[in-house]
């Protein structure tokens, strides 16, 4: 006769996890006890797939007897009090379940603690149903388990030693899906993800039924209908039998999206988001797709999105309306940084912020930048989602004076743009921004100083910016492989003394490249060059400069480069600059060593000839908007007035 055994619903679970019952259940043996609190095993991580398995008459594994073994002729008398004991398990590493069991095993946890022989008993009894039980989670149902207790030897420790011959691996030999037609029967399995020859264990078992409804819904069925499973396991054959009741539902397609509650973003600009148009199949991904780009609009906390069933369609499929219930997050920031160098000294930000001051999506900003060689105030708006998805649009204007070793000018500039951003949620592969700028500028080139009457011009230059991105790294804001590149070009008018035309041009790459788990080597490679014009007849403000923080770590800023006879930088037209660096990070800490070059000429096209050099050492703080960096440099070719060591402090990586 075949014994089976029948079992429904969410299955199995009393025997994966121990319960106070079976924990202080009575083992026989010959060693004296005293009466002791049960102790019970704490329980591991819950499964769906052992939820109401019981043990059956007839089908459960045979229960080991506690036994001791004869004990040596120079045993230790067991006493009934602080006795310690060492636990021996084989039989479970080869199944990779030994570190589950000592998660778990009450044994295990006590093993240096005094204990009594009672405690010992009831502690063995108990792991003996937990071993039991991961036998059964990893599809071992006739397994033996034998336990024994070793009186120790003269000075020696009492031993647990647990025996485990996992028998035969249950497979499901059959899995009968009940849908309403053979069509649906097909797609409900193909959902369920389960084959006959699947191992009988609460892995895969519990992640197919977990996936299961996000699987219909990913094949367009969002509103199936799923039964519970039906298990029958048949000892003799070592096999089971799945079925279970599965109806995926009408095939749904788009509806409408409505926005309810708490809705920063209307219904109308919500229309914009969306990847899908009314009439399209449902995609669960296209929804998930969705709530990710409302949660990137950092206007809500937490976005639920519910598909209803609005109706059904002429060609029987069901009209899925989306119902999106958000909760707002906040929407004003204040915020502020500070940063130190060598050469420009202290430097101090502050912002305040509006997420949704201008709705849909109206961010407002208004920055201060107080610093000891520059004053700055700006406002800006940035409407994000703009007519189309992923699309911004910004205006902004700043007031801004510098007090630079080149230079002093006063700007006022005023524009506006067009980009495709890429953010921490999508990173995008390509990006762009193309945009118009105007700037009034007095400035005065203090590389043609006549002392305290120098000469201030007033430059009008209208520009429109334009670049270009290819980001191939894998982390946007610490990448450890991959690399960037980045075009950017600005057509500028300038309009002193009648008016002339140029491009400023500038071409970065930056590549990084892992050569250990903890370590990565990162380069930089910048080009920049003006066409069209001399340098004397630009404005010293859009002039090429290197040296400081960002270019040349050991120079000051703009201390790289040409300059006149008293030693100010005069700027070029074109610029090269080279970075290496190693970061070596451990946990939250890390040390990067680094050697920069770059140099300024005075010609079109940039070349590497007369670099300068600099090597220094950095430490990193990593934190979830972005390492704190401080850096230490020397320069390794220094010119006359190049300070000997030289201090960069800010937030991010240095590229």
């Amino acid at each position: 006769m075949v014994n089976r055994v029948v079992v429904s619903g969410t299955v199995l679970a009393l025997m994966l996890y121990p319960v106070a019952a079976m924990a202080a259940a009575p083992v026989a043996t010959a060693v004296p006890t005293t009466a002791t609190v049960p102790e019970t095993p704490t329980a591991p991580t819950e499964s769906p797939f052992f939820d109401s398995m019981a043990p059956l008459p007839g089908n459960a594994v045979p229960w080991p007897t506690l036994e001791n073994t004869a004990a040596p002729a120079d045993a230790t008398p067991i006493t009934d009090a602080d006795v310690r004991y060492v636990v021996v398990v084989t039989g479970l590493s080869q199944l990779n379940l030994m570190a589950r069991f000592n998660e778990t095993s009450l044994l295990h946890k006590g093993r240096n603690e005094p204990s009594n022989i009672a405690q010992i008993r009831r502690r063995t009894t108990a792991d003996v149903a937990l071993i039991d039980q991961l036998l059964r989670s990893v599809g071992y149902y006739g397994g033996t388990i034998t336990p024994k207790i070793v009186p120790p030897a003269a000075g020696g420790t009492l031993r647990v030693e647990i025996t485990v011959e996992p028998g035969p691996l249950y497979k499901f030999t059959q899995i009968d899906i009940i849908s309403p037609t053979p069509a649906d029967v097909i797609v409900a399995s193909s959902a369920l993800g389960l084959t006959a020859g699947t191992v009988v264990a609460a892995a895969p078992f519990d992640a197919a039924q977990a996936g299961l409804r996000g699987q219909l819904a990913a094949k367009g069925h969002p509103f199936p209908e799923i039964g519970d499973p039906d298990i029958v396991i048949d000892h003799a054959a070592a096999a089971a039998l799945l079925t279970q009741k599965i109806d995926p539902g009408p095939l749904g397609r788009f509806g409408a999206v409505k926005s309810e509650g708490s809705a920063q973003i209307t219904t109308r600009h919500m229309q914009r988001m969306v990847r899908f148009k009314p009439g399209e199949v449902y995609s669960a991904a296209e929804v998930e797709d969705l709530r990710r780009a409302l949660i990137a609009t950092n206007l809500y906390g937490s976005v639920v999105i519910k598909p209803v069933n609005a109706g059904t369609n002429p060609d029987g499929t069901a009209i899925v309306d989306l119902i999106v219930t958000g909760e707002t997050a906040p929407l004003r920031t204040v915020s502020a940084s500070a940063g130190y160098s060598t050469g420009e000294g202290f430097r101090v930000a502050g912002s305040w912020q509006h997420r949704n001051l201008l709705p849909p999506q109206g961010q407002v900003t208004f920055s201060g930048l107080l610093a000891q060689r520059e004053i700055g105030l700006g406002a800006e708006l940035r409407r994000r989602n703009w007519l189309k998805r992923d699309r911004t649009l910004v205006l902004a204007g700043a007031l801004t004076t510098q007090n630079q070793d080149a230079f002093d000018a006063t700007t006022a500039t005023i524009g506006g743009l067009v980009e495709l951003e890429t953010n921490l949620i999508w990173q995008k592969k390509w990006y762009y921004s193309l945009g118009v700028e105007f700037a009034a500028s007095n400035e005065a080139d203090l590389s043609a100083s006549t002392g305290p009457n120098t000469p201030r011009t007033m430059y009008y230059i209208l520009s429109a910016p334009l670049s270009l991105s290819y980001d191939g790294s894998n982390d946007l804001l610490n990448p450890e492989r991959g690399f960037r590149i980045n075009m950017r070009a600005s057509p500028q008018v300038s309009f002193e003394s009648g008016s002339f035309a140029y491009v400023r041009a500038q071409l970065e790459g930056t590549y990084y490249q892992p050569v250990a788990s903890s370590v990565t080597l990162a380069g930089r490679l910048h080009f920049g060059s003006i066409i069209g014009a001399s340098r004397g007849n630009i404005a010293p403000t859009r002039r090429f400069y290197a040296g400081g923080g960002g270019s040349v770590r050991g120079y000051n800023f703009q201390q790289v480069g040409p300059k006149d006879a008293q030693g100010v930088p005069t700027g070029g037209n074109s610029l090269t600059e080279v970075s290496v660096e190693a970061r070596i990070r451990f946990g939250d800490w890390g040390v990067v060593p680094f050697v920069d070059a770059g140099q300024v000429f005075t010609g079109t096209v940039p070349d590497f000839s007369g670099m300068s050099f600099g090597a220094g050492i950095g430490v990193r703080y990593y934190t979830s908007f972005g390492p704190v960096r401080v850096d230490v440099a020397t320069p390794l070719n220094p010119g006359p007035n190049d300070p000997k060591v030289a201090f960069y402090v800010s937030i991010g990586q240095a590229f």
